[in-house]
């Protein structure tokens, strides 16, 4: 009985366990329908939505829209597509429209971070778009600013993604700061998104390292139609391309030993397929391979011609570059349809072949063109547009610029036109420029001394968008001491007669003169022609003023300058003096000459300058007299990095007059005039640009050597000097050489304390043999606008007493 009953419950457990395999097998069996439904359905999604991608790339937004609306069919709620939707309609230029899809996206899938890359597009494209626009001037500046990287995150409230993401951490890339921080952000996009290929695009614009370069060029292996894969069949003809949907799928594995018959289409797909996957795992040269097989499997089709041609394209040297252009050259020869056209016209663009691309798109009946046709047109278009505005700009022709953009009203929305319209804008912005400097020379009290203050005052009135009328009214208190009769007879008449003489002028032993510096004047970015007069108390008042012309010269320029300035040192020589004995003036020394300055970049870390004068010097009842001088400075950029420069110099300088004249008797004028002098020194400068702070420290060494012929104390006048001679006073000043080491110092400082408003200063100070003076200046400069930009190094405002 155990027995029987042990194997009546053996049997029971055995049949129960029977029946549930049987019942989990049925269950299996009715699902194996639906789990392959749903795989077949995922298939479908992935192989629309990266044919729409590919047609998205190409600006064949007509045929991507198809894609996405037929993956929408498959799955409404399918959160990447209704993304792409949006993004072709910005695309398009419909923000609207755009902003639909974003909103279908948000009901569905609320904060998705499709959702959040979609509004990040459409915020770049609408509210933030100027701002963009502004940053990216920045990045293509010669300089960009350090802190671009912080201003481009600041854009968007959340960390960017897709379009968006690329577009700031692009231009994050242009600083090497922003580039190690946008590295690890781009690294993190593409592990959490794999399959966009943006991110692997932008990793590879960064520079990460799994994008690395293959070769200068890429060397390519034609096969012929005979070495095609077996079951090949013969290429489609473009009409038949059409009818097949083309590209009908995007399959992602590579062509089976034994794969069934597929189209010469299919194969090339394929390997197109193949040759993407390769390019992004770095190979480049088995990419072009596969590119090339596809094109020779269907030499009619334009999109192989065009994904090979890219590629070689993208490689950046000249023989890769003509190579590209003959693959689509070849195309045509066989295909001149719509399509090879529309894809020639791309590669033209991408190469700068702005009226070729247009051409072959011309070519085409307007009515049968397609939006990305159209896309491209308006590109090109805008992109020759811009380039002759900025021909323009580097011409300094804004008045044709002004003219250009209202004959051209349609281009006026777009950033980088907006920007080139607010320059224009700023041109024509009134400004004052006004500072408070100090200058001192020691010297004998009341002769060789000179404590001078100065107010320069500089308005600017623009005339129009080239030409600026300014004027200025500056004040000169030129301060030389009080004469001292008991130690001074090297002054004017005074060592003529004695100390005592009543016919001495008390009031006249005080060499201190007030007065203006008036003058008016237009410049543009090529000439400046200027006109003033000296104003006041002054001892001399005479006119001043000077034609100045610059021109462009490849890597460098050319000043001319034609000018009639003050000659500075002493009271005597700037303002001229009072004789305290007969109250007779002379002094207010003149250069009347020419001058030229070039620059030459000679590398882009090292320049060069040169300069010539020659001049004719006169002034009030003092000889005319002589000089040449030339001055060769060479630059060596040593250290660079955003916000900072340190530069090592070297400067030759050699000078030479033809009388001495340095002396304060009369006749005399008061300046150094040596007739043989050279000097060699060596300047170090650190400038500096951050955070609207700007700077430049300069601290230099140097040596040089000078004759002095023998100078007669009163040049003009025997009578003067035989009178000296009877009162037992020198009538000749020995010459001889001369000369020393010299130490110079200059420190500058300027910020930008609100958009329209920059205040600045500088103090140098310069110590040689005989020769030690001392300036100091503070700053303002003022836009009555939005705008007043900081100068880098600081540039201060020159008295008009040194024009």
């Amino acid at each position: 009985m155990a027995k029987a009953r042990t194997f009546n419950w053996r049997s029971r457990a055995l049949a129960l366990a029977i029946r549930g395999c049987f019942a989990t097998s049925t269950a299996t069996f009715f699902a194996l329908p639906a789990l392959a439904a749903v795989d077949a359905q995922q298939s479908n999604v992935r192989a629309l939505s990266d044919k729409g991608i590919y047609w998205y790339e190409r600006f064949r937004f007509d045929l991507a829209v198809q894609s996405f609306n037929k993956v929408l069919l498959i799955d409404p709620a399918n959160a990447s597509a209704l993304r792409w939707q949006g993004l072709i309609d910005l695309a398009r230029g419909d923000v609207q429209a755009a902003n639909v899809w974003l909103g279908k996206l948000q009901i569905t899938h609320g904060n998705h971070p499709f959702a959040i890359e979609l509004q990040q597009a459409i915020t770049l494209a609408g509210e933030k778009r100027q701002q963009l626009a502004e940053l990216r001037y920045l990045a293509d500046s010669e300089k960009a600013p350090a802190d671009l990287p912080k201003k481009l995150q600041a854009l968007l409230p959340q960390p960017p993604l897709g379009d968006a993401a690329v577009q700031i951490y692009k231009l994050m890339g242009r600083t090497p700061e922003g580039r190690a921080k946008a590295r690890p952000i781009a690294l993190e996009l593409a592990r959490r998104f794999p399959e966009d290929k943006r991110y692997k695009a932008l990793l590879a614009d960064l520079g990460a390292a799994s994008a690395q370069p293959v070769g200068n060029s890429l060397q390519i292996t034609r096969n012929s139609p005979a070495s095609a894969p077996r079951g090949a069949a013969t290429a489609a003809k473009p009409a038949d391309i059409a009818t097949q949907d083309a590209p009908a799928t995007v399959p992602t594995a590579p062509v089976p030993d034994a794969a069934p018959e597929l189209s010469a289409f299919e194969q090339g797909q394929q390997l197109a397929d193949q040759a993407q996957r390769l390019i992004d795992a770095g190979d480049k040269t088995a990419a072009a391979r596969n590119l090339q097989q596809a094109v020779d499997l269907n030499p009619t089709y334009p999109w192989f011609r065009y994904d090979l041609a890219t590629l070689l394209d993208d490689q950046g040297d000249a023989e890769s570059k003509q190579s590209a252009r003959k693959i689509m050259d070849e195309g045509l020869s066989q295909n001149k349809g719509q399509e090879m056209r529309f894809a020639s016209a791309l590669l033209a663009a991408r190469q700068d072949r702005g009226m070729d691309a247009l051409a072959l798109m011309n070519a085409v009946p307007k009515t049968e063109w397609t939006e990305g046709m159209s896309a491209l047109e308006k590109r090109v278009s805008y992109g020759q547009y811009l380039n002759s505005l900025r021909t323009l700009q580097q011409e300094s022709q804004f008045n044709a610029i002004a003219t250009a953009l209202g004959s051209a009203p349609r281009w006026r929305a777009e950033p980088e036109v907006q920007d080139i319209e607010q320059s224009l804008r700023r041109k024509q912005q009134v400004r004052v420029r006004m500072s408070y400097e100090n200058a001192l020379i020691d010297g004998d009290e009341g002769v060789s001394k000179i404590n001078s203050n100065e107010i320069p005052l500089q308005i600017d009135l623009p005339l129009d968008f080239e030409k600026t009328l300014f004027v200025r009214a500056d004040t000169l208190n030129a301060n030389s001491g009080r004469v001292n009769l008991a130690t001074t007879t090297n002054f004017a008449k005074l060592g003529t007669t004695i100390p005592t003489d009543p016919a001495i002028a008390n009031e006249r032993l005080d060499q201190n003169f007030k007065g203006h510096v008036l003058g008016v004047g237009v410049q543009t970015d090529q000439y400046r022609i200027d006109l003033g007069t000296t104003v006041g108390d002054y001892p001399v008042n005479d006119w001043v003023g000077g034609l100045q012309w610059r021109t462009n010269l490849g890597n460098g320029s050319l000043r001319l300058e034609l000018a009639r300035r003050m000659v500075n040192g002493s009271a005597l020589s700037t303002t001229g003096a009072i004789d305290p004995l007969t109250g007779e003036r002379w002094g207010g020394a003149r250069r009347n000459g020419v001058s030229a300055v070039y620059y030459e970049a000679l590398s882009p870390t090292l320049d060069f300058v040169g300069i010539a004068r020659a001049n004719l010097i006169t002034g009030e009842n003092i000889p005319d007299n002589t000089e040449f001088n030339l001055q060769g400075i060479v630059g060596k950029t040593v250290f660079q990095r955003p916000g900072h420069r340190v530069e090592v110099g070297a400067s030759l300088f050699l000078w030479s007059f033809e009388k001495n004249l340095r002396f304060y008797t009369f006749g005399q004028g008061g300046y150094y005039s040596p007739q043989a002098f050279g000097s060699l020194s060596f300047p170090v400068t650190w400038t500096g640009n951050v955070n609207g702070w700007s700077w430049q420290m300069q601290a230099r060494i140097g040596a040089s050597e000078s004759r002095e012929d023998d100078a007669n104390l009163y040049p003009l006048n025997p009578e003067l000097a035989a009178a000296a001679a009877a009162q037992g006073n020198a009538t000749i000043e020995t010459g001889g050489p001369g000369g020393g080491t010299s130490t110079g110092l200059r420190l500058a400082l300027e910020r930008q304390v609100l958009n329209n408003f920059v205040l600045g200063g500088y103090f140098e100070i310069d110590r040689s043999e005989g020769y030690n003076p001392d300036r100091l200046q503070l700053y303002l400069k003022y836009s009555f606008g939005d705008f007043f930009e900081l100068s880098v190094p600081p540039e201060g405002v020159a008295p008009y007493s040194r024009f």
